[in-house]
């Protein structure tokens, strides 16, 4: 019985971690300046009624964090970073914008993973120069 009970607690911490580990963590206007200060940062602005036409690659994105803002919700941060299409993808470095991937008009980002990646480990390599 106890190692039926050690096998169903294991379980349940590896379900619970896998989750935490894959969930998408949301910026605000209280935490987005704190959140996107720091070294290359990844940020989808993005709405739930599209969720559907998300940047779908952005936890694969490596070399960064990654947040997204739902502009639904903050809009203030929709004005303020002058998001015009969604999804948008926004790359920071040390609070400041790198580069910008926008949707078409058909709300479908245009831009793969592989550019967006290939951005990162620009600003990445730059560094080292």
């Amino acid at each position: 019985m106890k190692y039926l009970d050690l096998k169903l607690l294991l379980f349940i911490v590896v379900i619970v971690l896998g989750t935490k580990l894959k969930s998408q963590e949301f910026l605000t206007p209280d935490n987005f300046t704190d959140n996107t200060i720091k070294n290359i940062v990844a940020v989808e602005f993005w709405v739930s009624w599209n969720s559907s036409n998300e940047f779908a690659d952005l936890s694969e994105l490596k070399d960064c964090s990654k947040y997204r803002v739902d502009i639904a919700k903050y809009p203030e941060l929709q004005k303020e970073y002058d998001v015009t299409s969604i999804p948008t993808v926004i790359i920071f470095e040390n609070g400041e914008e790198k580069e910008r991937f926008k949707a078409n008009i058909m709300f479908e980002l245009e831009s793969n993973k592989k550019e967006i990646q290939g951005t990162i480990d620009d600003i990445m390599l730059a560094k080292f120069n």
